[in-house]
């Protein structure tokens, strides 16, 4: 009788050690934790991965509360009386184009300093003060139309980064003409996104993906020892990729000419438009940057799409850890030396690309 329940109790204990073992291994396995907003005109999501998913829920909202106080900022079209008007620094200084200098918000200020170093890298091409611009073509508006040549000259006059005046030590903005607009879309995306990735890390998150709408950060690696695999659309085929980018604590941001498209007469015109001649840029359908920061990657794919695309690989040599893929309007594709180990070509129809 003893040994029975001597095997009784070994049994017994066997199982409830297996069940042990099973609830650990469930405790510990990773987890994933996406959430989505619509946020500055694209839809927001962001996958943490994780053990903890209370913890993984708690940092992801912080992280969303981020981009939603760049995106509050940031805004150019909130509507008048709301609190979205009331929270906008980019209307307060709007409205006091020509008036005087305005307090702004210090990621504000950063972000005003940033566009104005790449307007002097661009020698004048990628300019936030082309609001006036952007409203001339119907951009964000309910209705568009193709400027006439008078129109546009009298506009541009308005697009001039040297009569943005910058106050470090006050922390003010100042558009010295009235009339003078700024238009932050370029910058405040990627921007929104790095401090939400800054987040992500400061609380805990080892491992993450936030993608809006084509600004794409990383943490860490995909899996041990591998890399998230990023794809690159082929701009004449939404449902196609030209390429495979592979990623590790990196963004990536790619600016075309196939996104917030108008027509306008049964011709189509995408929104990247050059300070210098006032119409869409025509050199490339699409560029994409891979660095370590979002807010820098978004800057610079619009910046390099301005550009023609050897001026736009000679411009990115002389930065660090900057490479970029470049689709030219004559379909060839064009890869900085530093990304060729990390991309993968997918052919598409018509393409050409010198893998060399």
């Amino acid at each position: 009788m003893n040994k029975f329940y001597l095997k009784l109790g070994a049994g017994i204990f066997s199982v409830l050690l297996l069940l042990a073992g099973v609830l650990f291994f469930l405790q510990n396995q990773e987890r994933e934790v996406t959430s989505e907003e619509f946020l500055m005109d694209t839809l927001v999501s962001i996958s943490t991965y994780g053990t903890d998913t209370d913890f993984l829920q708690r940092a992801t909202e912080k992280a969303f509360k981020e981009i939603r106080g760049i995106a509050d900022l940031t805004d150019r079209f909130p509507s008048p009386g709301t609190t979205a008007y009331e929270r906008s620094d980019v209307v307060k200084i709007n409205e006091s184009a020509g008036i005087g200098p305005v307090t702004v918000d210090e990621d504000v200020f950063k972000m005003l300093q940033l566009a104005q170093d790449y307007n002097q890298f661009t020698e004048g091409e990628f300019d936030v003060t082309i609001g006036p611009l952007m409203d001339l073509w119907g951009f964000g508006r309910e209705t568009q139309k193709v400027p006439t040549v008078v129109e546009l000259q009298k506009t541009l006059a308005l697009v001039d980064s040297s009569k943005l005046i910058l106050n470090e030590e006050m922390l003010t903005a100042f558009l010295s003409q009235k009339e003078m607009n700024l238009d932050l879309g370029a910058v405040a995306k990627g921007y929104a996104v790095e401090k939400a990735a800054q987040v992500l890390r400061e609380e805990g998150v080892e491992k993450a993906l936030i993608n809006a709408g084509g600004n794409i950060r990383v943490i860490g690696e995909k899996d041990k020892h591998t890399a998230w695999k990023i794809g690159i659309q082929d701009p004449r085929d939404s449902s196609g990729l030209m390429g495979i980018l592979s990623l590790n604590n990196e963004a990536a941001v790619t600016s075309g000419d196939y996104n917030r498209l108008v027509e306008i007469e049964g011709k189509s015109y995408h929104h990247l438009l050059s300070a210098q001649t006032g119409y869409p840029a025509i050199n490339n359908m699409s560029v994409t940057v891979v660095c370590p920061d979002a807010g820098q990657a978004d800057l610079l794919s619009t910046s390099l799409f301005l550009l023609e695309p050897q001026q736009a690989l000679e411009a990115v040599s002389r930065i660090n850890n900057v490479e970029v893929v470049i689709i030219t309007t004559a379909k060839e594709i064009i890869c900085s030396p530093g990304l060729r180990d990390k991309f993968e070509y997918r052919s598409g129809e018509g393409y050409s690309y010198d893998q060399n």
